[in-house]
């Protein structure tokens, strides 16, 4: 006959594990042989739930899959992946802006040349606008009037900003994480594909756009080799600068900026200027000219620039 305090100590050992229910037998006072089970009143105080007998009948789920007021089980198995909108790979889609006649061909060849030299072996062509003909730019540059007060520069620009747009719609539409866009001038740094491999290994912070190349508003700028070309980039926080002629996107910032500049109005490198430009159209908290800016990053050695031999080829985004 087990007494009420060999049953406590027995249910304590059950509780506590191996060592106690040792203990428990070189005292001399018995094995706990019994099946144990905490009293339903404890384990409504502590929240803990006991498995059924198999002798218990079988509850059937309802209708919506769970039972009502019911507690969900805990996950057998976490996975380890990340879900894959977060994911981004920025080499899984490298598209390169350029014009798809015989007036990009020039261009082309010479981004043909530059993923080459910089170890990218997937890649695609991207078909930018054509300011002279596109009929949806036309239409939008008659919704803001008074937009262009220099035509002919207003409208070519504008069609580079509606070819980088275009990318943004197919990132959302594709629902690719993110991607890798050039315009196809860029001319970039010895063994890019290694480096940028290197630096995205550590793992990447959320972000809407990622520059691997920028300038400071000026033609030398834009033109200038980097003259670092070994070391591995950092990501630094902010605005580097204009330019937007290298970078990575993800589908957030896509979609944000996407919307930014729909109707087309301001140029692609003025989307990202969130302080300035659409105030009450993008995100709120990005603010370049704040300490935190928000998600525009960019890597501290300059990873792409405009190739003066390729700016000089016409038929240009």
């Amino acid at each position: 006959m087990k007494t009420a305090a060999h049953i406590a100590l027995c249910t304590l050992a059950g509780l506590l594990g191996y060592q106690i229910r040792q203990l428990f037998s070189i005292t001399g006072k018995g094995r706990c042989e019994h099946r144990w089970a905490l009293p339903s009143s404890l384990t409504a105080q502590i929240g803990w739930s006991t498995a059924p007998s198999p002798d218990a009948p079988s509850q059937e789920p309802a209708s919506d899959g769970f039972h009502k007021g019911s507690f969900l089980e805990r996950a057998r198995h976490v996975s380890l992946q990340v879900p894959k909108p977060f994911h981004c790979d920025p080499f899984d889609h490298v598209l390169a802006i350029n014009l798809e006649d015989a007036r990009g061909q020039g261009r082309r060849e010479h981004m043909m040349r530059e993923f080459e030299k910089a170890g990218i072996k997937k890649y695609n062509f991207f078909p930018a606008v054509d300011y002279k003909k596109d009929s949806q730019l036309k239409r939008e540059l008659e919704l803001i009037p008074g937009l262009c007060q220099n035509p002919g520069r207003c409208h070519n620009t504008l069609g580079c900003a509606m070819s980088h747009r275009r990318v943004y719609e197919k990132i959302v539409a594709e629902k690719w994480p993110c991607a890798m866009v050039f315009e196809d001038d860029a001319g970039l740094s010895n063994n890019f594909s290694g480096r940028l491999a290197e630096m995205a290994s550590g793992g990447m912070p959320p972000f809407d756009i990622i520059f691997t190349g920028w300038c400071h508003g000026t033609k030398e700028s834009k033109m200038t080799p980097a003259k670092d070309q070994t070391s591995v980039p950092e990501l630094l926080n902010g605005w580097p600068g204009m330019c937007i002629h290298a970078y990575i996107v993800s589908i957030y910032g896509a979609l944000m900026m996407s919307q930014a500049n729909t109707p087309i109005a301001i140029t692609p490198d003025a989307v990202i200027f969130l302080g300035k430009h659409q105030k009450n159209r993008t995100r709120t908290h990005i603010d370049p000219r704040a300490v935190l800016k928000g998600s525009i990053w960019f890597t501290s050695t300059l990873m792409a620039w405009q190739d003066a031999g390729a700016d000089g080829l016409g038929g240009g985004v």
